[in-house]
C-alpha cells in the first residue's frame, strides 16, 4: 500500500515537473525576443516525440483519457516554443528592419520595449499556476479512472512525457503499438538532447537557454523512473516499461550534462571577467 502511494506521489511530481518545464524557456525567449540559445533540432525532435505520444494515445484502446489530455498539454507547450522559434527567428527581425527603414520613431517605444522585455512576476506566476493545476488535476483524475477500471488491469503510473504503459493483470501482455512507440519516443527524446549539447559546446556559452527547463526535465525524468522502480523491481513489471525507463534514465543523464554546462560556462565567464578586470586595473596602474 505504501509503495503504491509513494509511486503515485512520484508520478504526480513527474507530471507537474513536465507541465511547467517549458514555461521558463518560453518566458526567456519572450524577454530576449530571441530563441538563439535553443537548438532547432532539439525542438524538432521534442515535437516529434510529443506527436508520437498523442498519436499513441489515440491508437491505444487501453489508454486513459488523462494520458491523452496530458500528451496534448505537452504538445501545446512545445508548439509555443516552436512558434516562437519561427517568429523570433524570421518574422520579428524583418519587422524591426522595416521599422528602422521607415524611420518610425516613438519616444515611448524604448519604455514599452523595456516593459515587454521584463514580463511581470504576476504574469509568470499565473502561467505556472495554470500548468500546475492542469498537471495535478490530470494526474488525480487519472488515478480515479484507474480505480474505476476494475482489477483486471494493472496501471503503472508516472506519465512523464511518455505514454503511460498499460499491462494486463492476467496475461502480462503489452500492446505492441505502445511498445513500438515507446522505443521510438526513447530514441527521439534522447537523440534530441545531443544537438543542444553540441550547440552549447560550439557556441562556448549557454546564453538564451533557461536552466530551469532542464532542471524540471531532470526532476520529471528521475521521479518517473523512481515511480516505476518503487512500485516493483520484478522483471515482469519492469519489462513492459523498459522503453520508458531507458528513455527517462538516458534523458536524465543528458539533462544533467546540460546543467553541468551551465555551471562550467558560468564559472568560465566569471574567470574571464575576473582576468579582464585585473588586466584593466594593471593597465591603469601603469
Amino acid at each position: 500500500m505504501f509503495r503504491d502511494e509513494l509511486s503515485l506521489s512520484l508520478g504526480i511530481i513527474s507530471v507537474i515537473s513536465w507541465s511547467v518545464a517549458e514555461i521558463p524557456q518560453i518566458m526567456t525567449n519572450y524577454s530576449n525576443k530571441s530563441i538563439e540559445g535553443v537548438s532547432i533540432a532539439f525542438l524538432t525532435t521534442w515535437m516529434l516525440g510529443d506527436i508520437f505520444n498523442v498519436v499513441g494515445c489515440l491508437m491505444e484502446p487501453a489508454s486513459l483519457p488523462v494520458q491523452f489530455y496530458t500528451a496534448v498539454l505537452y504538445t501545446l507547450a512545445t508548439l509555443v516554443l516552436y512558434v516562437q522559434s519561427i517568429y523570433y527567428g524570421h518574422i520579428y527581425p524583418r519587422l524591426m528592419k522595416n521599422r528602422r527603414n521607415h524611420h518610425v520613431v516613438d519616444v515611448e517605444e524604448p519604455l514599452l520595449h523595456e516593459e515587454a522585455k521584463r514580463p511581470s512576476t504576476k504574469s509568470m506566476l499565473c502561467v505556472v499556476s495554470v500548468f500546475l493545476f492542469l498537471g495535478t488535476f490530470n494526474m488525480l483524475s487519472g488515478s480515479r479512472s484507474m480505480d474505476l477500471r476494475g482489477k483486471d488491469r494493472v496501471f503503472v503510473v508516472g506519465g512523464a512525457r511518455k505514454l503511460l504503459e498499460v499491462t494486463s493483470g492476467n496475461s502480462g501482455e503489452t500492446s505492441n503499438i505502445g511498445m513500438w512507440l515507446g522505443w521510438a519516443m526513447a530514441a527521439i527524446y534522447m537523440g534530441g538532447r545531443l544537438p543542444q549539447i553540441c550547440m552549447n559546446i560550439r557556441r562556448g556559452h549557454v546564453e538564451g537557454l533557461s536552466p530551469l527547463m532542464f532542471f524540471f526535465a531532470f526532476v520529471g525524468n528521475v521521479t518517473y523512473v523512481a515511480s516505476i522502480l518503487v512500485n516493483s523491481v520484478e522483471w515482469s513489471k519492469i519489462e513492459p516499461n523498459l522503453p520508458w525507463l531507458v528513455d527517462s534514465g538516458g534523458c536524465a543523464v543528458l539533462d544533467f550534462l546540460i546543467l553541468l554546462q551551465f555551471f562550467y560556462f558560468g564559472c568560465r565567464k566569471v574567470e574571464k571577467d575576473s582576468d579582464k578586470k585585473k588586466h584593466e586595473t594593471g593597465e591603469e596602474a601603469v
